[in-house]
């Protein structure tokens, strides 16, 4: 048997409304998180509060932190909402331009699980996107 490496690793979780000015806040400190997870959240918003949503990334995480991105593909058969995102729209959207860089984004899918009887799953895409350092 193979012998665990312990580390002092913390995990902090918060309830905020993402799409507040988190800068306004005393809720959180800016440049508090390593990496933050975004399970299937940022393609259910508009395009003005997807840029409100970045903005308060980039007030959260750490330059060199990640974000790691699941969100609805533009492969999607079905319309639900706003769920399918592009992959050109989150090159645009987290470029090196505005401060990040994605380093992967793979096809996946989702799938819940209602009860016994019904599922629904989904096409996304899933990303590993780092928070650019400051020179």
């Amino acid at each position: 048997m193979k012998k665990q490496k312990k580390t002092n690793a913390s995990i902090r979780f918060e309830v905020i409304n993402i799409l507040d000015d988190l800068s306004k806040t005393n809720i959180l400190k800016e440049h508090s998180y390593s990496i933050i997870l975004d399970s299937a959240v940022f393609h259910e918003f508009s395009d003005e509060d997807r840029q409100h949503y970045i903005k308060n990334l980039e007030y959260l995480i750490k330059p060199g932190g990640y974000y790691i991105q699941i969100v609805g593909s533009d492969k999607e058969i079905y319309v639900r909402g706003r769920c399918r995102i592009k992959t050109s729209e989150l090159n645009k959207l987290f470029s090196s331009k505005n401060g990040w860089t994605i380093e992967s984004t793979e096809d996946d899918v989702y799938e819940s699980k209602f009860d016994s009887s019904s599922r629904l799953i989904f096409p996304l895409y899933r990303s590993l996107i780092t928070r650019n350092k400051v020179d």
